[in-house]
């Protein structure tokens, strides 16, 4: 039994070694090939059938079938598959290929699974889809909850942009247990605590927090209002400006969201420049808090409405508001702003490709100003 145990291992282990040496020779093989390849014209124009003579294990043949002649045209494919396909690999090029393709998906995987949260399922992911239906201003830090999806600005440690899409359903409908709000913010553990602000921040300060998506959207669904109190989507913002104008403008966008078949709103901060002497300009802001939270001069708003009725195509606009304690009796219509400008200075695209062309840019006649902006 022993002497049968020997010559089972001799014979596995020669075999074995017989394979790794085939592989490694044929690899050698392939990489001299190449470079040859790169000196000899010669060479390079017969490396097609040299890669075929070296294939092994399932490495793609390029010759046809006893008794066949494959066509000029199937020939020309071919070789465009092996050129496609980096002039034939070897065996140990292909394992290092799969093995790096799954680590990478396997480095992506433990990625997102830091930002996950525990509200999270299945169906939240595929709401990205909808979400960002007319696609990413930029691509910094990004991170995904129920109903928006927000860039995180670690340095500043406040939200580049929030992006949101608004339904009618949502806002006809109230969870009791939005009646009460959280007392202090929630701390989103997705972010290193050395980049995200407290609640230390915000006290004995000359802002409060404001929200870049408003919780008022969304009193349909718990989880979708105690996620808009996370610090990701709360900014510094004076308080004369939270409780007047800011307060219109996101009371427009949801009555705009009641006229519309969906809304979709880019909100974020601004940091405009000041002129400090004729020629000079520099941008100035102010800080809040042990952890330097930045405070915006001014904040956006994009809006894309997907009319009902007679208007076949959505429609954008732009707002633009100081940072400061504005008149309340203003005009949203005065802080109207082209949308070139507010990507100029927020440092970001909107609508990249086709849907640009298709969305109106003009913000004069916008049927939108029909409706009734001075809501109390």
């Amino acid at each position: 039994m022993s002497y049968f145990l020997i010559v089972s291992f001799c014979g596995v282990t020669g075999v074995a070694f017989f394979l790794i040496g085939a592989v490694t020779q044929q690899h050698i093989t392939y990489t001299r090939v190449k470079t040859v390849a790169n000196q000899d014209p010669y060479v390079y124009r017969s490396r097609h059938r040299l890669y075929s003579a070296l294939g092994f294990l399932g490495v793609d043949s390029d010759t046809s079938p006893a008794g066949t002649r494959s066509s000029e045209k199937e020939r020309r494919n071919k070789s465009t598959k092996l050129v496609a396909n980096e002039e034939g690999r070897s065996v140990v090029e292909k394992a290092m290929s799969w093995g790096s393709s799954r680590l990478k998906k396997v480095i992506f995987f433990m990625a997102f699974s830091l930002g996950k949260r525990d509200s999270y399922e299945g169906e939240d992911i595929e709401n990205v889809n909808k979400i960002m239906k007319y696609g990413f201003p930029g691509m910094d830090d990004i991170h995904i909850y129920k109903n928006f999806v927000v860039s995180y600005d670690r340095r500043n440690r406040i939200a580049h942009w929030v992006c949101e899409c608004l339904g009618v359903d949502c806002l006809m409908q109230r969870d009791p247990r939005t009646l009460v709000k959280p007392t202090e913010y929630i701390t989103d553990y997705a972010i290193p605590s050395m980049f995200s602000p407290t609640m230390r921040d915000f006290r004995n300060s000359d802002w409060v927090g404001g929200h870049m998506a408003s919780p008022q959207n969304y009193k349909c669904d718990f989880v979708k209002f105690l996620e808009t109190y996370k610090f990701p989507n709360i900014v510094p913002i004076h308080r004369g400006l939270k409780t007047n104008i800011w307060q219109k403008l996101e009371h427009y966008v949801r009555l705009l969201t009641l006229r519309s078949d969906a809304v979709y709103v880019y909100t974020g901060p601004m940091f405009m420049p000041q002129r400090i002497t004729f020629r000079n300009w520099a941008i100035r802001h102010h800080v809040m808090g042990v952890n330097t939270v930045a405070v915006p001069t001014h904040f956006f708003k994009v809006i894309i409405s997907e009319q009902k009725g007679d208007f076949d195509l959505p429609y954008m606009e732009g707002y633009v508001v100081p940072n400061a304690d504005v008149d309340k009796n203003m005009d949203l219509r005065s802080f109207l702003s082209d949308i070139r400008d507010i990507e100029h200075f927020a440092g970001l695209k909107f609508y990249e490709g086709k849907v640009r062309n298709e969305l109106g840019m003009s913000i004069v006649e916008n049927p939108n100003m029909e409706y009734d902006l001075n809501i109390e």
